[in-house]
Order: structure tokens, then C-alpha cells, then sequence
């Protein structure tokens, strides 16, 4: 070596030192080296982190191999604690520092750290507003502490001004966004905007009922788009249902309140109500009166109930009266009572019916006579007035009543009944006596057939046999279209188009004593229409042409067309007669083979459409 020692890289040991000697012997000499390891502190580095960052161990800092147990001490040689907190310390150089012994110096590394201020946004927030709210700073939103100079986008994630107006924003997420210095990350909040819309009652309203009116819901009066569901109160500051009873229901001013969603204030509108009170004609009377009845008699005695005195009368010829009936000199029948309302209240009205009773006179109706055993019938005096009634029936029964009688007759044949009526207020007595009074006949039975048994629309004629027994005289019904009373008849039904018709045949022995039955009669559809699928157009003057043979279709309603198989037309006539000759339409004689055609015809009583495609062999 050359003589130099280096404590780093040199080992310890013993190193000889030797004089080589001319004359004497070499001289030798060592020197014992011993190398302690002296303290490592590392290397150090700089750094940049964010005052949101968490603690960091300090000594992770260091690269190398640094030993443990040193101390970190700031620029002023103030001891510091090994785990930095950005959040509290402001960063600078930092030196860790490994003590030495007495032959060896301490170590130190410097480690340079900065601290950048993380980004404040404030904390998130809401805002309710009214659609009718003013414009208001998003900032209002936020709590907390924040920086200026961030922005803000809307709910759509675009750019927004800071200021919110409710009447032209919508609802929904705002978000302020402060960017942020690297290592730092941008920092933003949220503002959750929601806008109420405005509560609406509708528009006042006014309306004058009548206290005889029918129910009313205040809601149907009120102007403009009201919301539902609002509440009424009524005058007196109760709740009130929303529908007006005029007979029972306070008149006044009615308020409808719609609630508004905070910060929204509440919508009223007002119903004001009126009620006139109805007139009252009383309730309907009646009066019956001999014919030879003496004075007067004052009609407002016969009403029922209170009504008014105000009212005029009117009699059944709807002239004025008095309200005073003469037996003689008035007419019979309905008075009216009229007493005018106060609007909106309708006049209202009553009625005394008078009715004059006069002479008795025994008169009898019967209904279900000339009816078929057994028989029911119903005998009527026809006398309704005051008085009695009394009967001698055909087998000397005895009935005191002026009510319907109903008996049975069980056998045919004529019956007789006496009448005595009396009114009973010395109106006098009448007696009927009516020996053939009732006719009963026996129970006919109606029965037909049709010939023939299948019918067309070609020759829709039908012939009906009468096969019925008991009847006298007989009522035929075609289907409503006419009516026959023939004893057998024949009928031509439409021969427009097919159909099933109903033919109903009523028996009569007399115009109560019936029987009836109904049939369907089938008409078919007649029209027809063949096509052949081949010609010869040779000229040998047999089968020639071609063409439909149609029977029954409109000739002002036809089409025939014949097309290659390509689809090009070749013939096409508006002719029922018309035929193809097997030429196009050139004029020229097309090939053999097979050609498409088409037709296109029309019922020309039932307008039908009536649409027919095939093919066709022309062979020469």
C-alpha cells in the first residue's frame, strides 16, 4: 500500500512498515489499525405533501441504511418529534442526527419538507326556497370554512353563476368545487337546492242559490286551476265539508286554502254565497163534488202543508181564477196554485184537483174479454166517485164493490153480470144490466211450413202453408219487411244477398184470444262465378277465348286482367262479355303456356266486392 490508510474502505488489522537496509539489516516496524463503524444517519430527500395528508414517520424519509435512535431537530436546533403532522406544522428542513463516539463524529442527514394548504369547500348543506323566492347565493348553502375563487356546475353537471334564481332553476344537487395545489386533491361540496312551487286556490267566486236548491260543491264555482284537496272553512271560522246545502247551510263568505310547501306561504280564494229562500205553494189536495152541488168552494182550504198567501190561480184551461170553484161554473179537473220566487228561487207551484161527480151512471168495462180459456177477466164500474157498488156476476154471485173484479172463465161461451151503482150523497142510483157482456173463446194453435226447402237469392220466392187450428183470422210478419193476412201466402224475399229471416204467423179467434209462432227461413247467396283453367285460341272457333262466366254480379262494377308471369298486363277489359284471344296487347300471339289473371266484381245488390286470382293454360 502506499502507506495512506482510509478508515472506509481499508480494513482493521496490523500494517507493517519495513526499512531495507545496504549495510545493515532490515528494520521492521507495525502499526496496529482498528476501525470502529461510525454512526449513519442516512441521506435525506425533499419532499412536497398536503396539510390534509396524515402524520408521517419522519424517518421513512431517509434512503440508505440509517441507523435508529437518532435525533430530529428543526432549522433553529430545536428538538422535533419524529412523526410530522401536517396539519399542524408548516413543513421547513429537518435534520435527523446519529451521535458519534470519541473517535468517530455524529452523522446527520437533512430532510426538506413542503407543506401545501389543502383546498377548503365548506360543508355541504340545503337550501328550500320557493319557486316565488328571490335570487339567492348558493353560499348560503354551505357551512364551514372555505376558500374563494372556486365554481360551481349544476345539477347537470354544466357551469352555474353562484346565484340560484327558483322562478328559473331547477331543483336539485349544486356543487362548489375549490381546486387544489398538487399533492393536494380538489375539494368541493354540495348544496341539495329544493324549490316548492306555489300553492293555488283559483280565483274568488260568487253565486246566489236558492234554499230549494240542490246541493252544491263550492269547489266546481271557484275561477281559474285550483288544487285539490285544499280545506274550506265556512263564515262562522269552522271546517267546513266544501259542499253548500242551501236548505240547511249558513250563507257568507266560504275560504279554500291550499297549504304551501315551505318556504311557500298558504293560497286562499273565497266563495261567497247567497241564499234566497224558495216559495212555498203547499202540498197537492183533491175534492170531489156532486154535479148538483150548491156554493162555492175556496180551493187554498184543500192545499196540505203552509203555503204562502201571495199565490195566484190558474184553472185547467190555464186562464186566471179565483181561487173560489163553482160546481156548474167552472171546469173540473187540475187548479194550479202558483207563488212567484225571489231569485234565483224558481216560482213554485201546487195542484187541487177537483173533481165533479156526476149523476151515477152504471157503465162496465171488461178487459180480457173475447180472450182464450181459461180467461182471465177484469171487470170496472168505471164510477169512481163517492158511493157503492154492487154486482150480480153471470152465476148469482154477489160482490159490494166498486173496485176491479178479477175472475177465470174455465169454459168458452157468453156471460152476463148486473151493475148497481149509487154514489151515495144523493147523486142517485144506476142499474146496468148486460146479458152478453163477455165472450170466451177456445185457445187456437198456429202452425206453418215453407216451400220449397232451399231458397236463393236467384229465386227467393217461399210459399207458407197455414197448418194452424182455432184461428179466424191470421197475421203474417215477413221479417218486418211486410205483412200479409192471407190464409197462405207466398213472399219474394230480397235477391241482393243471402240472409236468414224470421217469419213470425199470429192465429187469432178473436183480437184476445191468440196464438203465434215464428220460423227462420234461410236465404243463400246466389250470385256465381267460374273461371276455366285452359283455352285453345286456334282458330278452329271452339274455346277460343277466355274469360269468367259470372251470373249475378254488377256489370257496372267488373274487371278482368290477364298478366304474364312476369306481372306484365296482357289483356284487361271493364266487359263482362269481353274475352282474351290469346294475343298481348300488341296485338301479337303469346307463347304456350300458363298465364296469371285476375278479377275484380261486385254484388250488385248486397255491394259486395267480390275479388278472384288464378292461372290459366293457354295450349294451341
Amino acid at each position: 500500500m502506499n502507506g495512506s490508510f482510509d478508515p472506509g474502505s481499508d480494513p482493521s488489522g496490523t500494517y507493517s512498515y519495513t526499512l531495507t537496509g545496504n549495510v545493515c539489516p532490515t528494520a521492521v516496524s507495525e502499526v496496529i489499525m482498528t476501525v470502529e463503524v461510525g454512526p449513519d444517519a442516512g441521506t435525506g430527500q425533499s419532499t412536497t405533501i398536503c396539510s390534509d395528508d396524515g402524520t408521517i414517520d419522519l424517518f421513512t424519509l431517509l434512503t440508505g441504511t440509517p441507523d435508529i435512535g437518532g435525533v430530529w431537530t428543526n432549522a433553529a436546533g430545536v428538538v422535533v418529534p419524529s412523526v410530522f403532522d401536517p396539519a399542524t406544522s408548516s413543513g421547513g428542513d429537518l435534520t435527523y442526527t446519529v451521535e458519534g463516539t470519541a473517535n468517530c463524529p455524529d452523522d446527520d442527514a437533512l430532510v426538506s419538507i413542503m407543506v401545501n394548504i389543502a383546498p377548503r369547500s365548506g360543508n355541504s348543506g340545503a337550501l328550500n326556497l320557493c319557486v316565488s323566492s328571490p335570487s339567492i347565493s348558493l353560499f348560503e348553502g354551505l357551512t364551514g370554512t372555505l376558500d374563494a375563487g372556486g365554481s360551481w356546475t349544476g345539477p347537470d353537471g354544466s357551469p352555474h353563476a353562484t346565484i340560484i334564481d327558483p322562478a328559473t332553476d331547477g331543483p336539485g344537487d349544486y356543487t362548489y368545487t375549490v381546486a387544489g395545489v398538487p399533492p393536494c386533491a380538489d375539494a368541493s361540496s354540495t348544496v341539495t337546492v329544493f324549490i316548492a312551487p306555489l300553492p293555488n286556490a283559483g280565483e274568488d267566486a260568487s253565486t246566489s242559490l236558492c234554499s230549494s236548491a240542490d246541493p252544491v260543491a263550492l269547489f266546481g264555482l271557484l275561477g281559474g286551476t285550483p288544487q285539490p284537496d285544499g280545506v274550506w272553512v265556512g263564515p262562522d271560522g269552522a271546517m267546513f265539508t266544501g259542499t253548500f246545502l242551501p236548505a240547511t247551510s249558513s250563507p257568507g263568505v266560504y275560504t279554500y286554502t291550499i297549504t304551501g310547501i315551505p318556504p311557500c306561504g298558504n293560497d286562499q280564494s273565497m266563495v261567497t254565497v247567497s241564499v234566497s229562500i224558495a216559495s212555498d205553494a203547499g202540498g197537492n189536495g183533491s175534492v170531489s163534488l156532486c154535479e148538483n152541488s150548491q156554493g162555492s168552494v175556496q180551493l187554498f182550504d184543500e192545499l196540505t202543508g203552509n203555503p204562502d198567501m201571495n199565490g195566484t190561480w190558474t184553472g185547467p184551461d190555464g186562464l186566471p181564477m179565483d181561487g173560489s170553484f163553482t160546481v156548474g161554473v167552472d171546469q173540473e179537473g187540475d187548479h194550479t196554485y202558483t207563488v212567484p220566487g225571489i231569485a234565483p228561487c224558481p216560482a213554485v207551484f201546487s195542484v187541487v184537483d177537483v173533481d165533479v161527480v156526476e149523476v151515477p151512471v152504471a157503465e162496465v168495462d171488461v178487459e180480457g174479454n173475447e180472450g182464450c180459456t181459461p180467461a182471465e177477466v177484469t171487470l170496472t164500474s168505471g164510477y169512481t166517485g163517492p158511493g157503492s157498488c154492487m154486482w150480480v156476476l153471470w152465476n148469482g154471485e154477489m160482490v159490494n164493490d166498486c173496485a176491479p173484479i178479477e175472475r177465470v172463465l174455465e169454459e168458452a161461451g157468453t156471460y152476463g153480470v148486473t151493475l148497481v151503482v149509487d154514489a151515495g150523497n144523493g147523486c142517485g142510483a144506476d142499474t146496468l144490466v148486460a146479458d152478453d157482456l163477455i165472450t170466451v173463446y177456445e185457445q187456437p194453435i198456429a202452425d206453418f211450413h215453407t216451400l220449397p226447402e232451399a231458397v236463393n237469392t236467384l229465386d227467393p220466392v217461399v210459399q207458407f202453408n197455414n197448418t194452424s187450428t182455432g184461428g179466424i183470422h191470421f197475421e203474417w210478419d215477413f221479417a218486418g219487411l211486410a205483412t200479409s193476412t192471407e190464409v197462405n201466402p207466398s213472399y219474394r224475399f230480397a235477391s241482393q244477398f243471402g240472409q236468414a229471416y224470421t217469419v213470425c204467423l199470429r192465429a187469432a179467434a178473436s183480437a184476445n184470444c191468440t196464438d203465434s209462432i215464428c220460423r227462420t227461413v234461410e236465404v243463400e247467396d246466389g250470385p256465381t262465378i267460374h273461371v276455366p283453367n285452359a283455352f285453345t285460341p286456334d282458330g278452329s272457333g271452339f274455346n277460343d277465348g277466355f274469360k269468367p262466366i259470372v251470373i249475378g254480379v254488377s256489370p257496372d262494377f267488373y274487371r278482368f286482367d290477364v298478366f304474364d308471369r312476369w306481372g306484365q298486363p296482357l289483356f284487361g277489359t271493364d266487359d263482362p262479355n269481353a274475352f282474351w284471344d290469346g294475343r298481348a296487347a300488341d296485338g301479337t300471339e303469346v307463347q304456350i303456356g300458363v298465364y296469371v289473371w285476375r278479377l275484380v266484381a261486385k254484388d250488385p245488390y248486397s255491394g259486395a266486392r267480390i275479388e278472384r286470382i288464378g292461372h290459366v293454360t293457354l295450349v294451341r
